[in-house]
C-alpha cells in the first residue's frame, strides 16, 4: 500500500513540475524577438525596400540619360539584395511581411508610369532623393535605438549603401 501512495504521490509531483515548466515557457517570449518598434520597422521597410525595386525596374526601362539608368540598375541589384536579408530576418524573427506593393507606393509608381519621356529621369531622380531621405532617417533611428541587436546591425550595414544612393541621386539630379 505505502509503494502506490508513493508510486501516486511521484507521479502527482511530476505532473506538476511539469505544468509548471510549460506554464513558464510558454508565458515566456523566445529571446530574440521583435518588440513592437522594431516590429514596424522591419515591415514598413520590408515594404518601402519592394517598391524601389520595382520603381528602379521601372527606371531601368524609361530613363532616357544613361547615368541615371545605371542609378536605377544598381538600386534594382542592391535593393533586391537587401530585401532578401530583411525578409530572412524577417521569417528568423516571426515578422510575417507583406509581398504587395502598399496603394501609397502604387500610386508612385503609376505616376511615373505615366510620366512623359522628357520628365521621367527628373521625377525619378526626385522619388528616389525623397524615399532615400526618409529611408536612411529610418536607418539610423534602427541602427541606434533597434532593442533587436540582429536588426540593430543589420540597419547599421545598410546604412551605408542606402547614403551612397541618396548622393548619387542628388549629384545626378543637379546635373
Amino acid at each position: 500500500m505505502k509503494s502506490k501512495s508513493i508510486s501516486r504521490l511521484t507521479s502527482a509531483t511530476l505532473a506538476l513540475f511539469s505544468m509548471f515548466a510549460l506554464a513558464s515557457t510558454s508565458n515566456a517570449a523566445p529571446k530574440d524577438t521583435l518588440n513592437e518598434a522594431d516590429v514596424k520597422f522591419v515591415k514598413n521597410e520590408a515594404a518601402a525596400g519592394a517598391a524601389v525595386v520595382k520603381l528602379a525596374e521601372l527606371g531601368v526601362q524609361k530613363a532616357e540619360r544613361a547615368d541615371v539608368k545605371a542609378l536605377a540598375e544598381m538600386l534594382v541589384t542592391d535593393h533586391t539584395k537587401a530585401n532578401k536579408e530583411l525578409n530572412a530576418l524577417a521569417v528568423e524573427k516571426g515578422v510575417e511581411v507583406s509581398a504587395v506593393i502598399d496603394p501609397k507606393h502604387a500610386e508612385t509608381f503609376q505616376e511615373l508610369e505615366k510620366a512623359t519621356k522628357a520628365d521621367f529621369d527628373k521625377e525619378f531622380l526626385s522619388t528616389m532623393i525623397s524615399g532615400h531621405k526618409k529611408c536612411v532617417s529610418s536607418f539610423e533611428e534602427a541602427a541606434k535605438d533597434a532593442k533587436n541587436s540582429d536588426l540593430k546591425m543589420w540597419a547599421e550595414k545598410m546604412l551605408p549603401g542606402l547614403k551612397a544612393h541618396l548622393a548619387k541621386a542628388e549629384e545626378l539630379a543637379a546635373k
